[in-house]
């Protein structure tokens, strides 16, 4: 069948192409509801790539997420279409979110049925379509959360509130934190981290931030500080108002070299983690998702009120541009 697809057929240019689509006989097609632009696909699209990878430019159907021209996409949810001869636990209606790059900027998209963290995943009872197309990073920043350490009565500061801080800031506060700082240099996201729950928000254009941090801990620091802004600046940060033996959390996929005092790290003896669900072993990832996705289905988590901007596919440069470029984009959704 054909299918609208998102490329970005070289750094800086998104257009919308027809391209050909078929299940294999261990997949499903799935018609999208909404897709979604994440951190990783604004850097794809504007060449910004991981130093290990070799960039390629190939001709044909390539589908490496490392090559242009690069078909776009692996946060959506939808309907299932058609299953492979071989898929017995989906059926055609089941209602689905993808958990892996399956090029999901498109009216439809095809998907392998696995069991280890990738592929495709059932949509739990009660929880949102809306909320369901950003199933992946919701479960990535879910997890986040609930791995960072923080225990009943922490102080906990996120710093970058983008839609993971969001979501992390939620989690934490209901793990226990008794005062969630949250730290942006964007006031239309502080202002949506207020009314999401934060406790305390703070511009470093225009707080002291350290002093603000350590006035409020009694001069000890912050029990627990998650960095979600994705430079060093925030990792720097990160590292002055955290307490003596505190916990770093370390979400962000940081693509340039960083310059860091990190002197403290070792004198202060810090538990640095990193807390990336999707990077996990293959066997921790199932149990994590369903977890994850559960929080969400019972009403632990808001995710619906993070979504900024919905665009119509054939609208996807705009709608990239905007990710890219308003500060005050949280999630932008496509919908075919």
């Amino acid at each position: 069948m054909k299918t609208r697809i998102v490329v970005t057929r070289e750094p800086n240019e998104v257009v919308v192409e027809e391209h050909d689509l078929r299940p294999g006989d261990n997949e499903v097609l799935v018609k999208t509801y909404l897709a979604s632009i994440c951190g990783t696909d604004k850097n794809y699209s504007e060449g910004k790539m991981p130093r290990e990878v070799q960039v390629e430019r190939v001709d044909g159907n390539n589908e490496a997420h490392h090559a242009y021209p690069l078909k776009m996409g692996h946060e959506a949810a939808g309907t299932v279409v058609e299953v492979g001869k071989n898929v017995t636990d989906f059926k055609v209606g089941d209602k689905v979110m993808s958990f892996g790059w399956y090029n999901t900027m498109a009216d439809y998209f095809v998907a392998p049925v696995v069991h280890n963290g990738y592929g495709v995943v059932k949509v739990p009872e009660g929880m949102s379509m809306e909320a369901a197309s950003l199933g992946e990073p919701t479960a990535c920043a879910i997890y986040a959360g609930m791995q960072s350490g923080v225990e009943l009565g922490d102080v906990v500061v996120v710093v970058g509130v983008g839609f993971a801080g969001q979501v992390i800031a939620q989690v934490v506060k209901k793990m226990g934190a008794a005062k969630v700082i949250c730290v942006d240099v964007v006031d239309g996201k502080l202002n949506l981290a207020r009314k999401m729950g934060a406790d305390i928000v703070l511009n470093p254009n225009r707080d002291d931030v350290v002093a603000r941090v350590l006035e409020e801990t009694n001069n000890q620091g912050a029990d627990v500080v998650i960095e979600v802004a994705g430079n060093d600046t925030a990792i720097q940060l990160c590292s002055d108002i955290l307490k003596h033996g505190g916990i770093m959390g370390l979400y962000s996929w940081v693509l340039e070299p960083a310059q860091l005092y990190i002197n403290r790290w070792h004198n202060d003896g810090f538990d640095i983690r990193t807390l990336a669900l999707m990077h996990r072993i293959k066997i921790d990832r199932p149990w994590w998702i369903e977890k994850t996705m559960q929080n969400v289905a019972n009403g632990m988590v808001q995710i619906d009120p993070l979504i900024s901007h919905v665009f119509d596919l054939a609208d996807a440069a705009k709608a990239f541009d905007v990710a890219c470029n308003d500060p005050d984009a949280c999630k932008v959704m496509l919908k075919p």
